[in-house]
């Protein structure tokens, strides 16, 4: 079977920064690996920027134009210093598969924007790029999140096993594989983006390494009582939410002034416990496999195989980076896209149809 190589390149709710896969893709899509993979992070006063626009999504148009550009052409530097350093030229690229940076997602009225337009990638990198994948499922009534349970089946669902493979991103979502090839999913509340705030601007680090501050604690069970009361959880399947919903200013509104950092972290990483393993439990899975930069988060690992009782795996142990799955999914997409195979999300974000996702720029 004949074999080609994509660039995946995406940026996620945690605003960690732009991350690359370079991924080898059969032409039948059943044969999927991850060949080099690398983080590049946001710079400083970019990232800074970004986080303002969770807070507030209110944006110029002067703004959204340079942000746009900007990131633009972020991504095509990074992505030609990949090449450089992996002695690559783009003529071994069939295609990059790009996702942008979210700055607005909303179901209700049917838009998604990403940013970082991909016609500077296009002809700054001179490959084929594929984007702006959303919001072809929206226009067939779905939600147009997440998109990860559709690879998850073809990335995991090997051994016929019932599964729930759960990225914890800045916002998790949780895919339920069943033996019969059944899919379903949805956008299960806040990972890593609301902890990591926290620790940047209380104990000035990036995040939680493995989670030993959550470990260091126990969770505050009113805040975690008046925080599972949010709307959100209660809603059924499909269900897609973002960080214009779960951000700093959501959390502020619970007055956690009185608590410690720590114990504030240890809630939070609970939060993301109990709103996974609600949507997990009544599915009988055998196994659930942690994927994402959470996925090392060994607090939410040790405590989501408590409260579910059943073993809980990373992708690692599936041979699989967890940190370079999303990025594999844009690449995967961008093949999908090119050979005009249609996404079947009906059971997962509650689209009318499968739909051939993402639009295509020329070099």
């Amino acid at each position: 079977m004949n074999s080609a190589l994509y660039l995946g390149l995406m940026s996620g709710t945690s605003l960690d920064g732009v991350d690359i896969a370079l991924t080898e893709i059969s032409d039948d899509s059943h044969a999927i690996r991850c060949l080099v993979f690398d983080t590049i992070p946001y710079p400083a006063d970019l990232k800074d920027e970004l986080h303002t626009l969770n807070l507030s999504p209110a944006v110029s148009l002067h703004t959204l134009a340079k942000l746009q550009s900007e990131l633009g052409q972020l991504y095509s530097d990074n992505i030609n210093r990949f090449l450089k350093k992996n002695d690559l030229t783009n003529h071994y690229i069939k295609a990059i598969g790009s996702h942008g940076q979210t700055i607005f997602h909303d179901p209700i009225v049917s838009m998604s924007i990403q940013i970082g337009h991909p016609a500077f990638i296009a002809k700054q990198t001179g490959i084929k790029t594929v984007a702006d994948f959303r919001i072809d499922d929206m226009a067939n009534g779905g939600q147009g999140a997440p998109l990860a349970p559709a690879f998850h089946k073809t990335l995991f669902q090997q051994n016929n096993e019932r599964l729930a493979v759960v990225n914890l991103g800045g916002i998790a979502n949780v895919s339920l594989l069943s033996e019969n090839g059944n899919v379903i999913g949805a956008d299960t509340g806040p990972a890593n983006g609301l902890m990591d705030e926290i620790c940047q601007q209380h104990l000035g680090i990036n995040y939680d390494e493995n989670g030993a501050i959550a470990a260091s604690q126990n969770p505050d069970q009113t805040l975690l009582m008046k925080m599972l009361a949010e709307p959100y959880f209660a809603k059924p399947f499909p269900k897609s939410t973002g960080r214009d919903l779960f951000n700093l200013n959501w959390l502020n509104q619970f007055n956690t002034n009185h608590l410690s950092t720590e114990v504030l972290i240890s809630t939070l990483n609970q939060l993301t416990v109990e709103t996974l393993a609600n949507a997990i439990r009544g599915f009988d899975v055998e196994k659930v496999i942690l994927s994402g930069g959470g996925a090392e988060n060994s607090t939410i690992k040790n405590r989501l195989q408590t409260a579910l009782n059943v073993e809980v795996l990373t992708a690692f142990d599936y041979g699989v980076n967890p940190h370079a799955i999303e990025a594999m999914m844009m690449a995967w997409l961008a093949h999908q896209r090119l050979n005009e195979q249609p996404v079947e999300l009906q059971s997962i974000t509650g689209a009318s149809k499968a739909s051939i996702l993402g639009g295509v720029w020329l070099p």
